[in-house]
């Protein structure tokens, strides 16, 4: 590890160390290209991590390049004066700041950019789901032209960098291979052609700032970049003495899970793409996706497929990753378990950047309260483990009842097929709430002994109880709730199995079914359209999978189960296992007991509203930042 902190030297640059901030979307911005102080905010955090080189979100080099209206663009005078509040924000914490240009192509957003999506040929984006439209000669030109001013700019709004976006399905990539590039002109005669384009005006017009290229290393899509296939881009970089090249996976229309390194993606199959790459190119390799793990990067640096450690999201997880690990406090690092519902849900969703564990991404941690008062919190789940850790913060005495074990639905998180990387980040609570110094209590709390604690706010966070629905002819099948599933509690058996609700965790049941050999699962839910995500993607490519929505279960007959759908009744057979995920409801038992006989109770998590972890941890920041 010591050589991980070593001073190097890249392109030019001095660096403190070999850690380099991957380009993570924050969507904070505005549609005229604003930085607010959430950007700066998250930038400082970062830049006092002790991040050697920071890479800034993609920034568009054209408002058609945009993959979401709040993207920074740099098209515009406005756009390079806003971009240098950010290098200043780096600058001034000892980083070095980069500015990673872009056009998203296929993969940008009609309602970012106000206009139909541009790239080399009309094919469908299955992430935006738009087909674009077929550059024209003139646009093409514009874009070009429009890299080349942005790399002008660079310097302008004080950047020490520059990265050059030419992979990970984005414009560039997408004119060099057939798949994307049916064109009978020049380029797609040669389809070569536009990236050389696009290397002549970046590099000639960088201002003597050194350049990074990066590029996918593998998009795993039949037809589309292999390892092989950036040989080009690879001889290009080193032609135009490109400072290094900085590998990433997949394809943002096409494979997302590889793009954002989703849990479930297998590590091994990205470090057999970067040790190919390396092969290939005597430049500086940068590696990034999942690379937040002690061992992994000593590994890295080591046996030679890296030689700088890219950090993407993993800083949004924690923006001091990099500086616990060179003072050696491990075991204080929040570590991400790549779930994506706090930073790639919440991009999409326009929130802005987050994450299921840390509220403080764009916020500074709680100051300490010249009012101490005794929090007693009912519930050691995300919600409570997370309110008794920063009433600690904040200086405040905190005791946590716990009856069971701490992690609550948490602990069932990790359960489902390729989610067990999951038990990172409820590890890395469980340690901090030990560090903070709360107490805790297992036992079932009660109005006697929570009188006892004598606290000044009491905090109930029970969460949720999962039930089985009244359903006529229900009682008669063999029938689990989700939760008792995935506890344990009862076994799943025969090889047909119906799951009420196609929601996150019945979702996760199907998919566990089908590991455990099921021969056919069908889902049912009452929606007509399901909220996607990585797990439903995968489910309906399954050959032994349906899933029915717009479907209400009617009832459990003798001669099958019955549904309505289509204003039609349906006889769905048999079957062996029934698994129900929509019966959960706020366990408030406690809190309508307690309300009214102390002076300050609270309640939050899914006691109050049935939500997510980002919602139960957000509320407790919430929740702390009032006392």
């Amino acid at each position: 590890m010591k050589k991980t902190f070593e001073s190097v030297e890249l392109g030019g640059l001095r660096l403190k160390n070999r850690f380099i901030m991957a380009p993570v979307k924050t969507a904070y911005g505005n549609p005229r290209g604003e930085v607010n102080n959430l950007h700066l905010k998250f930038y400082e955090k970062v830049s006092k991590g002790e991040v050697a080189l920071i890479i800034t979100e993609p920034v568009a080099v054209l408002r058609s390049g945009r993959e979401h209206p709040k993207q920074l663009c740099i098209d515009e005078p406005l756009c390079v004066d806003e971009l240098k509040k950010i290098t200043d924000t780096i600058h001034k914490n000892g980083s070095l700041a980069c500015l990673n240009i872009t056009h998203a192509g296929r993969a940008a957003n009609p309602k970012a950019s106000g206009s139909s999506p541009i790239a080399p040929s009309a094919v469908f984006c299955p992430a935006t789901k738009q087909t674009p439209q077929e550059m024209t000669a003139k646009q093409i030109k514009e874009v070009v032209e429009a890299f080349g001013k942005a790399a002008k700019s660079a310097k302008d709004a004080g950047f020490d960098a520059i990265e050059l976006q030419a992979g990970m399905g984005y414009i560039i990539a997408q004119f060099l291979k057939e798949r994307t590039n049916k064109r009978s002109d020049e380029y797609g005669k040669n389809r070569e052609l536009f990236a050389q384009e696009v290397f002549d005006a970046v590099f000639d017009s960088a201002n003597g700032l050194p350049v990074i290229v990066r590029i996918a290393g593998n998009e795993f899509v039949e037809g589309g970049i292999t390892p092989q296939d950036n040989l080009p881009l690879l001889k290009l970089a080193e032609k135009y003495s490109a400072c290094a090249v900085h590998v990433g996976l997949g394809s943002a229309c096409d494979t997302p899970p590889w793009y954002y390194s989703a849990t479930f993606t297998p590590e091994e199959k990205q470090i057999e793409t970067f040790k190919k790459i390396k092969e290939f190119t005597n430049l500086p390799l940068i590696v990034d996706g999942r690379m937040a793990n002690p061992d992994k990067i000593s590994r890295a640096l080591d046996e030679g497929w890296a030689d700088f450690i890219g950090l993407g999201k993993s800083l949004a997880c924690d923006q001091e990753f990099v500086k616990k690990l060179k003072e050696k406090r491990d075991e204080e690092i929040w570590y991400c378990g790549g779930c994506l519902q706090g930073c790639l849900l919440k991009v999409k969703a326009g929130v802005g950047l987050g994450c299921i564990i840390n509220p403080f991404v764009n916020k500074d941690k709680f100051e300490k309260t010249d009012k101490p008062l005794k929090f007693v919190v009912v519930g050691g789940g995300p919600a409570g483990m997370a309110c008794a850790t920063y009433a600690k913060m904040r200086g405040h005495k905190a005791v946590l009842f716990e009856k069971q074990k701490l992690g609550g639905q948490f602990n069932l998180a990790v359960k489902p097929p390729f989610k067990d990387k999951m038990k990172r980040p409820l590890d890395s609570m469980i340690k901090e709430m030990e560090r903070q110094g709360v107490e805790v209590i297992y036992e079932e709390a009660a109005l006697d002994n929570i009188e006892a604690q004598r606290p000044d706010v009491i905090v109930v966070a029970t969460g949720a109880n999962s039930f089985i629905p009244k359903i006529k002819g229900i009682e008669s099948e063999y029938v689990m709730d989700s939760f008792a599933y995935f506890e344990g509690k009862k076994e799943p058996k025969g090889k047909r199995a119906l799951v009420l609700g196609v929601g996150l965790i019945g979702r996760e049941v199907m998919e566990d079914l089908i590991k455990r050999g099921f021969d056919e699962v069908i889902g049912v839910d009452i929606l007509e359209e399901l909220p996607e995500d990585f797990t439903l993607a995968r489910l309906k490519n399954m050959k032994n999978v349906r899933i029915l929505t717009g479907t209400r279960l009617e009832e459990f007959a003798e001669e099958g189960v019955i549904v309505s759908r289509n204003s039609k009744k349906e006889n769905l057979g048999k079957f062996d296992t029934v698994v129900t995920s929509i019966g959960t409801k706020p366990n408030r038992d406690l809190y309508d007991k307690i309300k009214e006989k102390f002076e300050k109770v609270e309640i939050i998590g899914d006691a109050n509203a049935v939500a997510d972890i980002y919602e139960a941890t957000h509320q407790a920041y919430s929740l702390i930042e009032k006392y």
